[in-house]
Formats: structure tokens, sequence, C-alpha cells
């Protein structure tokens, strides 16, 4: 805490008033032990900061929340920096927990093929568009069979049908855009959509004009 201590007044000496302190746990955090490690150590940095001289009364607990529900040992951690004797605002950067199931994606298949007795599709979306959650986010589709949940034919509703193990490919004509090697899926075919949810965070937000395929188009609703 020398360093620390020694940077702080460093700060005050050059007549910049320090109002708190921000920390970033990482994108997508899954369990409470990096928040409580980094609250622990932002309130040494308040307790330092504030016998230099710095006022000191944020503190800003970044992103890194994960998608969808937050579990009861993150809650109890972040549940400690409420009534602190050391009396600071708690401020956050909740975008993913906000927004990652905030979009539907509609898809459409536009290629069909058979290799090796494996079908391989081809869908007017791309890792470099909508999917690259695969590359930036860790996300995987792979070997899943729990992806395709009901069939729409002319407003009606129909049995998926027999499950076989396929591929599917983007858009572009770069050969690693492949969205899945793997993965259980009804017989498609060239014109069939695809509606996905939680396309939120990290997939709609990136997405690129690569090798000239434009975006999709965004459409606004009420549900």
């Amino acid at each position: 805490m020398d360093k620390l201590r020694q940077k702080m007044k460093m700060i005050k000496d050059l007549g910049v008033q320090l109002g708190g302190i921000h920390f970033h746990c990482g994108s997508g955090q899954n369990g409470a032990k990096n928040f409580d490690e980094a609250i622990e150590l932002a309130r040494e940095c308040i307790k330092i900061g504030r016998q230099v001289g710095h006022s000191m009364e944020i503190i800003d607990i970044g992103g890194g929340l994960p998608a969808g529900e937050l579990d009861s040992e993150l809650l109890e951690t972040l549940r400690s920096t409420k009534n602190d004797p050391l009396g600071y605002q708690i401020i956050s950067e909740p975008g993913r927990y906000l927004s990652s199931r905030s979009c539907l994606l509609a898809t459409r298949v536009i290629g069909k093929r058979e290799k090796q007795n494996r079908k391989c599709y081809h869908i007017n979306d791309s890792l470099y568009h909508s999917f690259n959650c695969v590359l930036m986010d860790g996300v995987s589709f792979e070997d899943q069979s729990d992806q395709f949940y009901s069939r729409f034919n002319h407003n009606y509703q129909s049995e998926l049908g027999q499950l076989k193990n396929g591929s599917m490919f983007g858009m572009t004509c770069d050969g690693y855009d492949v969205i899945v090697k793997n993965l259980m899926m009804p017989e498609l075919n060239v014109g069939d959509w695809l509606i996905m949810g939680g396309m939120g965070a990290y997939t709609y937000g990136p997405r690129s004009n690569f090798n000239g395929m434009t975006t999709l188009d965004s459409i606004y609703t009420h549900l």
C-alpha cells in the first residue's frame, strides 16, 4: 500500500482532487470472488486517499455483471457496500446485465449442402455480425441438442422432426466464418427463418460490414 499512498500524494501535490475509485472485474463474471477482492481493495483506496486529502466519495464497481439473474453470493458481496461506515456512494455499469436479452435475431438460411453425410447450412449473418459473441465473448453452441424448439409454417406450428448433427456457416467468404461445427438440428431448407433470443449485449453492438456484407436491419417493437 506504500506505493498507492505515494501515488495518491503525488496526485494531490499536482492539484488534482480524486472523487473516488473505479474498478472493472472483467466481462461476464460468474461468481463473487473477484468482486469481493476488488471491493476490499477499493475500500483501502478510499481510506488512503482520504488520509492524503482526497474526497474519495464514490466507488464505481464497473461492469462485468453476468447476463440474467445475479447469484446469491454475488448479491451478498454487493450488499456489503450498503451502509458501509466509510460512507461512499456506489455506482455501476451493468450494460450486459440490462441488455443481453433485449433482442431477438431473425436470420435466414441462404445455402444448403451436404459434406461427408453432414448437413451444412449457410445463413445471412456471421461471426463478424451478430455472432461475433462466438469470437469475442466465449459463446459456444458446440454439441448442443436443445437449441431448436419450434417450427412454424404458414402460421401453423409443427413438429421439429428428427434432429441430426449439422454445421452452420456465416455468409462471408472467410473460411473461418463457422458459427457452429456440431449442432443437433432439424432438416432445414433454403429460405427458412431462424429466430434466436438473447442477442443483445456483445452481438448487435459490435457488428461490422466485413467482406462488404451489410449488417441486419433493426425493428423496434413492444412485447
